[in-house]
Order: structure tokens, then sequence, then C-alpha cells
């Protein structure tokens, strides 16, 4: 375990290769310690210079005792290994088998979360968020990114924390656990002392990370549920909404391993649903959220002409420009989501359109194709 943990922070920081050394010793120590694989497998792209890797991963699987959460990473790890080597249709199998893995130990209710959503979307008013400049603090150091994850939200938190002026924050749990309780707390009333207290409350989170920054990162993609009250909060904060194709984002979930503890599916037709409810969501944000406080930053168009849209991610957090900002494979910091490797790289294209690698396979997230194409047909048609 203690190999394995040094393996996690040595890949944080992008020392890969120790990392790699690491996952192996931790395997061949302790075979029970199997999903080690999936930490290994993401700090490079496999090749075929990695001899029978592949090959003792899958024989992994039979490893007695092998627990149901080490199981489940080891699927993972064969599935990125195989897409890798280009067999996407084994690749695709052991995402499915890794799916199903976590659906015997985590559930998801759709249904229930469209009806929350539909709460939040009744709750958060145009009326409501127009008051916000007299309920909300003045402050402008929260700087939040949100989107689905996956959507190129870590990628958009090492941009702008290249700047001089900010420091990242990562994924903070603060409006998570705050909203869970403004959101339980039923209609709009007098929001005023909650709004005031969640306010200085995340200040003092802000400036326990960074005191002196300009401003502070907070990229917990699952904000997207609360950008309404964030900007009660702090109406002049900037709010960075990360962008990516329906079917991309899903498949990059799909292939991705999250806590069992998160409330969140990772595949099939409840993935589906659950992102055209966040979709209905941000249609709402963005017609209720002032247009220079909510901005959109699609990841087709940042992997495209990376310095435009730097350019303009800089500008609207206030900020002078700073030629950094267009290297942030150079940044330092410690990445602790599951694109570290991606994070090290200079910005690339090759997970545009990836989808198609995986189309015959796609099952039931073949329906957010279908959606896109129904809404290009409805723009054209407009």
């Amino acid at each position: 375990m203690a190999h394995d943990l040094l393996g996690n922070l040595l890949s944080e920081f992008g020392r890969f290769n120790e990392a790699r050394e690491c996952f192996q010793r931790a395997i061949a120590i302790a075979p029970l310690l199997a999903g080690s694989y999936y930490d290994l497998v993401r700090c490079r792209p496999v090749t075929s210079d990695d001899d029978g890797l592949l090959q003792r991963m899958e024989a992994a699987l039979a490893t007695p005792g092998l627990e149901a959460a080490q199981r489940l990473r080891l699927y993972l790890a064969i599935g990125k290994a195989a897409g890798d080597l280009g067999d996407y249709a084994l690749a695709m199998r052991h995402f499915d088998a890794a799916d199903a893995a976590r659906r015997g130990f985590a559930t998801f209710d759709s249904a229930a979360f469209s009806i929350e959503i539909d709460r939040l979307i009744g709750r958060c008013t145009p009326e409501l968020i127009a008051q916000a400049p007299e309920l909300g603090s003045c402050d402008t150091t929260p700087v939040l990114i949100i989107g689905m994850p996956r959507s190129g939200t870590t990628l958009v938190e090492q941009i702008v924390s290249m700047h001089p002026e900010v420091e990242g924050g990562g994924e903070l749990h603060f409006w998570n656990e705050r909203g869970a309780v403004w959101h339980r707390s039923g209609a709009a009333g007098n929001e005023r002392p909650f709004l005031a207290k969640a306010a200085t409350d995340y200040l003092g989170v802000l400036r326990a990370i960074a005191p002196t920054a300009a401003q502070v990162t907070d990229k917990m993609p699952f904000n997207f549920l609360w950008a309404g009250l964030i900007h009660m909060a702090f109406p002049r904060a900037i709010i960075i909404h990360c962008r990516r194709t329906a079917v991309d984002t899903a498949l990059s979930i799909h292939q991705t391993h999250f806590h069992p503890s998160l409330a969140f599916p990772t595949g099939g037709a409840e993935l589906v649903a659950y992102f055209r409810s966040y979709q209905r969501l941000m249609d709402h944000w963005r017609r209720v959220l002032p247009a220079d406080r909510f901005i959109e930053v699609d990841y087709e168009d940042l992997t495209r002409e990376p310095e435009p849209v730097i350019r303009r991610i800089i500008a609207a957090c206030g900020l002078a420009w700073h030629d950094a900002c267009l290297r942030p494979e150079s940044n330092p910091r410690a990445v602790r989501t599951p694109s570290r490797w991606q994070a090290r790289q200079p910005i690339y294209r090759n997970s545009v359109a990836r989808w198609r690698r995986y189309e015959p396979w796609l099952g039931p997230l073949r329906a957010l194709v279908d959606d896109e194409m129904e809404l290009e047909a409805g723009i054209a048609g407009s």
C-alpha cells in the first residue's frame, strides 16, 4: 500500500516513470492490489513495447480473493490498455464490465435526479438571480470552473492557475455540502443570512489555500448544480462552464474510475439521462446568469485554436494577459484528477471525436450522438 500511495503522489507531480515502478512493485508484492494497474496504465499510453502487460492484467482477473473494487479498477485498466493498442471492441467489453461491477455496490436514481434538477430550476428564478448584486459579496477571489467530469475542467484550471496572480485550488467540496443544505431548505425566502455566512466561510477556505493570491480556482465539476447559488453569493465572481461533445464526455466518464461513494452514473441509460438533466440545467443557467459572469469554453475550440480562447478566459477573469497561460503543461502544481498524464502534455486534439473509434460498441451512449444530430438539424432548420 505504501508503494501504491507513493506512486500516486509521484504521478500527481508528473513523475510518471517513477510512479510506474511503484505501482509495479505494489502489484508484485501484493497481487490483491491488482487495481493498481489502473493507475499504472494512466501514467502514459500503453504501446506494443509493453510486452505482456495486457496479458498480465487479464490473468490478474483470476486472482483468488480479489475484491470487487480492485476488480472494477482492473477492468478499466485493461480497457485503457486495449484502447491504446487499438483493440476498441476488447476495450469496450472491459469498460462495460467495470460499469456493471460498479452497479453492484453503487446505484443511481435518474428519475429522482431529474426531479431535483426541476426543483433547482424552479427555485432559481430570473427574479431571484437578478437580486444577486444586493444579496452577495462583492469579492472577486473565486474562479469557479464547472461542467461535466471529463469535459476539460482540469485543462482550464491548469491554464488559469499558470497566471502569477492566480492559485489553483483543485476540487473543493464546499458548495456540494453547502448547496445540499440550501437545496433541502425548500422554497426561496430570506436568502441573505445564508448567503452571507456561505460567502464568509468560502473565502476562509480559499484564503487558507492562498492567502495573497488575487484569485483562487475551484474546479469541482459538480458545482454546475450550484451555479445560481454561487452567483448569488458572489455576483462578481467568474463562473467558467467547460463544454465538450456529449458522447466524447460520456465515453471518457465510462472509462474512468470514480469513487464508489459518488452519486454519479458511469454508463448506460442512466448516464444518458444524467447528461440530459445536466444539459437542461445548463440551459437554465445560460438564460438567467449574466453573460459576463458566466462564460462557456468549448473543449473543441480550445484545442483547435488555444490562444484566442485562452485570451478570452483570462480577460473574463479580469486579469492582465500573461504568456505563461499558453503553457499549461508547464504548471508545477499537483494534479489530483484522473487527467494527470494529459495535464502534463501540450494542448492536443487527439481526444476530439474520439467516440468514433468506439462507435459500433457505444450501446446506450449512442443516444447522445442522436441528440447532437437532432440539435444540429434543429439549428440548421431555424
